[in-house]
């Protein structure tokens, strides 16, 4: 029961704590934060030029497979595991003797 009591509090007061969505309408009555420096930056930003970004992904080369990180993980575990069986055929096979 103190759990949910815990949480169900700890929730009213994050929600409380969420700033209102009209609070920035509230901070433009202080001198120096009011509409016109709002404005200021809209008009700076429409004057700014327009940016145009190309990206060419099709460059028509051929991709290797050993620069394609897939397979180079798939080598490195085929040669991980041939180390494994290499290291336990060289310890060799002998028998255990049981003494009764």
């Amino acid at each position: 029961m103190h759990t949910l009591i815990l949480t169900l509090a700890l929730m009213v007061v994050g929600v409380v704590s969420i700033p209102a969505a009209g609070a920035g309408a509230a901070s433009s009555s202080v001198p120096g934060y009011g509409v016109a420096a709002t404005d200021a930056h809209v008009l700076e930003a429409q004057r700014l030029p327009d940016v145009n970004i190309e990206v060419h992904t099709a460059d028509g080369g051929s991709s290797r497979w050993y620069e394609n990180p897939v397979w180079v993980a798939i080598g490195v575990l085929g040669l991980l595991l041939a180390v494994v069986l290499i290291v336990m055929a060289s310890r060799g096979g002998g028998t255990t003797i049981l003494k009764t």
